[in-house]
This record gives structure tokens, sequence and C-alpha cells, in this order.
């Protein structure tokens, strides 16, 4: 059974709302003392969060795996649903988060840039915001 528009849009709503915070939290994370491998894991997450919400929006089947959300983010950029090609910055941020999470961050995660990081993510997250707001109207 097919989900509604509205529904799909209040769904994608939430995932976007989660989104921004993580992206809030990713922001303190860059500031010093800044807390690199925290940023990086939750700009990771918050893009990923966008981008369910852009897919939910639209009634494009997604799921929990990260590299086929990265194939995923290349399919809506290829078919301009999204402004923005973020596949291979989710393979590269899912790597990054990994290391930190085994306790291997290495000279990757001490060469990102966290404050372009976090304004490449803002400026996401406002183009899968206008997004839905268009799909609203």
């Amino acid at each position: 059974m097919a989900k509604t528009k509205k529904y799909r849009l209040v769904e994608a709503r939430k995932h976007l709302t989660r989104a921004k915070e993580q992206w809030d939290q990713a922001v303190v994370d860059s500031w010093p003392p800044v807390e690199a491998a925290e940023c990086v894991t939750k700009c990771f997450y918050s893009y990923e969060n966008a981008l369910v919400a852009a897919a939910t929006a639209l009634g494009v089947r997604w799921t929990k795996n990260h590299y086929q959300k990265a194939d995923l983010a290349r399919k809506l950029f290829d078919d301009n649903k999204v402004k923005t090609d973020v596949s291979d910055l989710l393979r590269d941020l899912n790597d990054l988060r990994k290391d930190v999470s085994y306790g291997e961050p290495g000279k990757e995660l001490a060469d990102t840039d966290l404050e372009e990081l976090v304004s490449n993510l803002e400026t996401f997250l406002g183009d899968v915001d206008d997004l839905i707001t268009e799909m609203e109207d």
C-alpha cells in the first residue's frame, strides 16, 4: 500500500529535524575545544538523515545500509532531485566514522576541515528543506 504524500512529507520533516539536531551538535563539536571525531560522526549521520528526508519526501525507497545510501545520494543528484552530490562525501565520512569507532582516527581526521564540513552540511540541509517545502505547497 502506497503511503500518501502528506504522510511522506510528515515523515520527511521528522528525518530533517533529526538531521538539523545532529548538525547543531556537530557545530558545537567543531568549536574549541574541538571534538573532531564527534563532529565528523554527527555530520555523517546528519547527512544521512537529510538524504533519507529527501528520499522519503519523494517517495523513493531507501535502506539502512550506508553504502546503499551513498548510491541513493548519487541517484537523487543524477535525477536532479537534490542540488549537491554527497555520495562520495558519505563514503568518506563513513570511513572516518569507522576509524573513530574502532579507535584508529588517523591523518584523514586531522586533515578534515570541520568548519567547511559543517558549513557544507548546513547548505545541504537548506536544500533538502527547500525540496520538502516545495512539495508541501
